[in-house]
């Protein structure tokens, strides 16, 4: 059977989303995919092919890749699931935080602060807003401003940029290794069609070692 996604990221990014919702009638289903898949990163042809498809006219099972909407969350589950119980801790929260919904992507971002605090010199409160601060839409981030974020953790604004970057920095690594990690596996159970994901440079032995270029942020 083919494989029904192209990458590993967009395995997670459709996987977390369709499991956000509950299971509903085939018809709603087949509009919540057509959601999905619109916006999903690096649609193959294949699946661009489908997604058209599925843009005419509504038949009695919604075919993704052959399988039924049961099939789909059951896929979609495994998925999920290999993210929370297979991963160590800190790429499993990276990887919440970058691709989960709801109460995923806050104990990911949870769990990232907990982990930043030390580093970041920062206390749990303000690393975890800081922390969600970067996974929020850059449109979405004024109500985070750094000022105000500084100005409630009593420190300097400077310091909470500092302790943006280095968020940016290893949270990116923790990601790069947990796609790495989980995409020979996704790969062997047909899940991913073919590799995607190409790091910047060689994957870093641990995130808190990692060598990649500072981000691009802007002190606000």
């Amino acid at each position: 059977m083919d494989a029904i996604f192209e990458s590993t990221e967009q395995a997670l990014h459709v996987s977390f989303l369709i499991l956000s919702v509950p299971a509903m009638g085939e018809n709603k289903f087949r509009q919540f995919l057509i959601k999905v898949m619109e916006v999903a990163p690096k649609l193959s042809q294949r699946q661009q092919l489908w997604l058209d498809q599925l843009k005419g006219t509504p038949s009695g099972t919604v075919n993704f890749a052959g399988l039924d909407q049961i099939e789909v969350r059951a896929q979609c589950a495994m998925i999920v699931a290999a993210v929370r119980d297979r991963l160590p801790k800190t790429e499993s929260a990276a990887l919440l935080a970058r691709f989960g919904v709801g109460e995923d992507k806050q104990r990911g971002v949870m769990r990232l602060a907990l982990h930043a605090r030390r580093s970041c010199g920062l206390g749990l409160k303000p690393c975890a807003k800081l922390t969600a601060r970067h996974y929020l839409p850059k449109d979405e981030r004024d109500d985070l401003s750094f000022r105000d974020l500084a100005d409630e953790a009593k420190v300097t604004k400077d310091k909470v940029y500092r302790a943006s970057i280095w968020m940016a920095k290893h949270y990116r690594a923790m990601e790069v290794l947990g796609i790495a990690r989980l995409q020979p596996k996704f790969k062997a159970q047909g899940v991913v069609e073919t590799e995607e994901f190409v790091a910047d440079e060689p994957l870093p032995e641990s995130a808190d070692v990692a060598k990649r270029a500072e981000p691009e942020l802007t002190c606000d």
